[in-house]
């Protein structure tokens, strides 16, 4: 039997308890505890929520319960503009509304293990010319990061470690699909659905996977040696550049950010392509959407400012992420703006190639 408590994790659907899969938007329950009602703003982050101010930023006056200001009118800050998320002192994010855009539709799920080192970061864009993307963006975004997190660890080899969580990371890319082609569902499949990027990164001590579709992306910055972008840019704009163009050049192209593979109804192409890299030494993961990257588009620039950064706010990937969202906003702000790091320490080195490419 069917009770109101129990709802879809993914689209917030009603389901039975006995329900393998979602009959609204068709993810797979897996058993997991549904999550409760969601609220009545349903692009509201409530996994971990922000309170709303009940102040008036503009007048000082009484923000009422529809979120207005009683005295000017004027709409309080949503807790979707700007919100944190730290689970581990190592493990932490920022997402950001920016300054142009009047929405925020980047969304980020974050978690990390007590008791190892084990993390999953995932950022989702929404895409700006389809309408409520933002929610395509959050439920992908947490679909993904709470698969990959009842995702059992492996034991053995490099290449079992490797196998292990392309597969599954393939998977909670599938989930992720899943779960912005549900928001459409509940939308009364809209002629243009709701739709992101995604990218997802999990780590693994001595090991770092990588999943991605669109233009969001994953960076390995070691302490001593050389920075590595472990994503390529599912765009036009890399297109671009393949064909003999400088990234300056592209970069004025009027397609450079036009992505050509990405997550929802209208997906032509959403399997997610993989990457992984073993480390040897302490590093940072940055994952982030383009509102970051797109004031460092050349590596070099990124690890310039993540060094920087780090120099000027200390080793708390917290302040540090802010930090980062802070100087993208101070450069223009053009975009809504993710930044999620993890301090990476591996105790153990795998000796073998860890870069794999599917």
């Amino acid at each position: 039997m069917t009770t109101p408590e129990s709802v879809c994790p993914v689209c917030s659907a009603t389901v039975a308890a006995t329900d393998t899969f979602c009959e609204a938007c068709g993810a797979s329950l897996h058993g997991a505890q549904a999550l409760p009602p969601p609220s009545p703003d349903d692009t509201e982050p409530t996994l971990r929520p922000v309170s709303s101010a009940s102040t008036c930023t503009e007048c000082g006056g009484q923000v009422g319960d529809d979120g207005f200001c009683d005295t000017c009118g004027r709409k309080a800050p949503s807790p979707r503009d700007h919100w944190s998320e730290q689970p581990t002192p190592w493990v932490a994010g920022v997402c950001d509304r920016g300054v142009v855009h009047t929405a925020n539709e980047d969304a980020m799920a974050l978690a990390a293990a007590a008791d190892r080192p084990f993390a999953v970061l995932v950022v989702c864009d929404g895409v700006t010319s389809a309408p409520h993307s933002d929610r395509a963006a959050l439920a992908a975004s947490r679909a993904a990061c709470e698969y990959l997190t009842a995702v059992p660890a492996t034991a053995g080899s490099l290449a079992a470690a490797v196998s292990h969580w392309a597969n599954a990371l393939q998977v909670a890319a599938s989930e992720a699909n899943a779960a912005a082609v549900g928001v459409s569902h509940t939308m009364g499949d809209p002629v243009e659905p709701p739709s992101c990027t995604f990218v997802a990164a999990v780590v693994t001590d001595a090991l770092i996977s990588v999943a991605w579709c669109g233009d969001s992306r994953a960076y390995w910055f070691p302490d001593a040696g050389d920075g590595r972008q472990l994503t390529v840019d599912h765009s036009l704009g890399t297109e671009l550049i393949a064909s003999g163009k400088s990234l300056a050049e592209a970069e004025a192209d009027p397609s450079f950010h036009t992505i050509t593979r990405w997550l929802g109804a209208d997906s032509v192409e959403h399997d997610a392509e993989l990457a992984s890299v073993s480390i040897d030494g302490p590093g940072w993961l940055l994952v982030c959407s383009d509102g970051l990257w797109n004031y460092a588009a050349e590596l070099g620039e990124m690890a310039a400012r993540l060094d920087e950064v780090s120099r000027s706010v200390g080793p708390d990937p917290l302040p540090m992420a802010a930090a980062l969202v802070e100087w993208a906003n101070a450069a223009g702000g053009h975009d809504n703006i993710t930044a999620a790091l993890a301090r990476c320490l591996p105790s153990l080195r795998l000796d073998q190639e860890g870069a794999s490419r599917g």
